[in-house]
């Protein structure tokens, strides 16, 4: 059975629509946002065609109204996604692009809004507690919310919704406690002991092992050169030859390698500057050949580009840490990993009074508050040493110039 035809006059609002039975199928009579008339078939329930009825006339007014904005809080939330990975490939690291995607499709599969429109805070809200009450740290937790809210706010901005409909939701406050994996920085003594240890270990392994019986590329260069620049793992092992000026002692680091997307130089000190000279004639000499610009710096024992699934950097670290007599974890719980290592730059800069906006710039932070939050680890003993800097050395004194609690002295 046909529908009956819906009639408008001319100068109205056009028509809520009509439905009605076709077969098994309830179908919709009504016209579009172009004027013309449309029949368009919906669900063999009745219900569901009514629910889709009022979301094709709202968005055709809203339209009509020149309201796209709000029309875009009928999306699909998947497909907001999709668009804004899109984006996000133009302007940041494929690494980094990969782990927007595994965190959106984990928070999207949890969560039972599909569209914009109904998204609620309080889902949010509710599988964040259920993350931290698997075991997650708090920091995790806050991160799939930030992220999906970090999508929203680029749709709004974009212009594809009207309105980010969870960004009044806070993050969990971060506490020291709540922290399920915490970093330590080295001290100096075993920043030596360390390094001692990395040196041995390129020793060691020159007379054994697999490579004993040909060139091998040392490491020790590679791990003091953390320890000084203080770079991400990802943007050291991707520096090339053509990167690094041993004239004018910097590293050059490139918008592409960073996790900020933003370019940043690094000064290299003198010993470390002689130290690449030679791993420069190291690699040429283990690769049986010149070094182009374009190769890497850094390359495995081997002569390959760190980064492929054969090389296995936490080895060689745990390694050298047992050799110097260094514990993976101390008596707080706090760990040593690669990254510790920049960590433990930051902490150097902090001991010798680098400032704030020198370190976060060494570091590549856009906010000094991740600096001093994440990067500055200072223990008793580097406190003691700057009370005993600013008294230098001595006790106070008293009024009549003697120190107070001092032992008068004996007359002679």
């Amino acid at each position: 059975m046909t529908p009956p035809m819906i009639t408008e006059r001319q100068g109205r609002a056009l028509s809520v629509g009509r439905l009605a039975k076709s077969g098994k199928l309830w179908v919709l009579d009504w016209r579009g946002p172009d004027g013309k008339r449309h029949r368009q078939a919906l669900s063999s329930d009745r219900g569901v065609a009514e629910r889709q009825r009022i979301l094709l006339v709202r968005a055709r007014d809203m339209e009509l109204a020149g309201m796209r904005g709000e029309l875009g809080q009928e999306r699909l939330v998947a497909d907001l996604a999709t668009l804004y990975l899109s984006d996000l490939r133009s302007r940041a690291t494929e690494r980094h692009v990969t782990n927007v995607q595994a965190t959106l499709e984990r928070v999207l599969s949890a969560m039972p809004a599909k569209r914009v429109r109904e998204l609620v805070a309080f889902d949010l809200m509710r599988l964040r507690s259920a993350r931290v009450q698997e075991g997650l740290s708090v920091r995790t937790a806050n991160l799939d919310v930030a992220t999906l809210k970090a999508m929203l706010n680029w749709a709004a901005r974009a212009g594809l919704i009207a309105v980010n409909p969870i960004a009044s939701l806070t993050p969990l406050p971060e506490r020291e406690a709540s922290r399920r994996y915490r970093r330590r920085a080295l001290t100096d003594l075993e920043i030596v002991r360390f390094l001692e240890a990395a040196r041995a270990d390129d020793r060691r392994v020159a007379f054994e092992g697999s490579l004993r019986t040909r060139p091998r590329v040392e490491q020790h260069p590679l791990w003091r050169t953390l320890l000084e620049t203080g770079c991400r793992w990802g943007e050291l092992t991707q520096a090339a030859w053509a990167d690094v000026d041993l004239e004018r002692g910097v590293l050059y680091l490139r918008s592409e390698h960073t996790k900020a997307g933003r370019a940043r130089e690094i000064p290299l000190l003198a010993g470390l500057c002689d130290e690449l000279r030679d791993l420069h004639a190291n690699n040429a000499r283990v690769l049986g050949r010149p070094l182009r610009p374009d190769e890497r710096v850094f390359l495995s024992p081997r002569g390959k580009p760190w980064g492929e699934p054969t090389n296995n950097v936490m080895r060689a670290f745990d390694r050298i840490l047992e050799a110097a007599g260094i514990d993976r974890k101390d008596a707080q719980g706090r760990k040593l990993d690669v990254h510790a290592l920049r960590t433990t730059f930051g902490s150097r800069l902090a001991r010798r009074g680098v400032g704030l906006v020198q370190a976060q710039r060494l570091l590549g932070h856009s906010d000094p508050k991740l600096t001093s939050k994440h990067y500055v680890q200072l223990d008793a003993e580097d406190l003691r040493q700057a009370c005993e800097a600013a008294i230098g050395g001595q006790a106070e004194l008293g009024s009549g110039g003697e120190r107070k609690g001092a032992r008068p002295r004996e007359s002679a």
